[in-house]
């Protein structure tokens, strides 16, 4: 089992590309509070405790950014947390229609750009 770290464009009042490592542990993409501000994504009424690695707990607000990897977008929640990696948590892998592979590196398709609607 490896680590996958993937290029995403993350874009609100303006975009950046962003290298993160895939966190399937992690619900939302997590920024640091610099770069949420820099990238002026909308902040959304909503704030989350969230457990760290490391165990702490942190309250953070959940902001609202376009995510794109591998040529698919779609809506994404942002938590503005100071961590040392971007991570890119499984709602939005999840929204795109990816998954991570460990044994490549890579993430690879595995739904529609958008998610399912059962």
């Amino acid at each position: 089992m490896g680590y996958v770290y993937i290029d995403i464009i993350v874009s609100g009042k303006s975009s950046r590309s962003i290298r993160a490592l895939v966190d399937t542990g992690s619900a939302y993409i997590v920024l640091g509070p610099e770069v949420v501000s820099q990238l002026g994504l909308h902040e959304t009424p909503y704030e989350v405790e969230l457990t760290l690695a490391d165990r702490r707990r942190v309250k953070t607000k959940l902001y609202l950014a376009q995510v794109e990897v591998k040529d698919r977008r779609g809506p994404a929640f942002v938590a503005g947390v100071d961590v040392p990696t971007p991570l890119l948590g499984i709602y939005a892998l999840e929204t795109l229609g990816l998954k991570p592979n460990p044994a490549t590196g890579e993430v690879e398709v595995i739904g529609p750009e958008g998610g399912y609607l059962l």
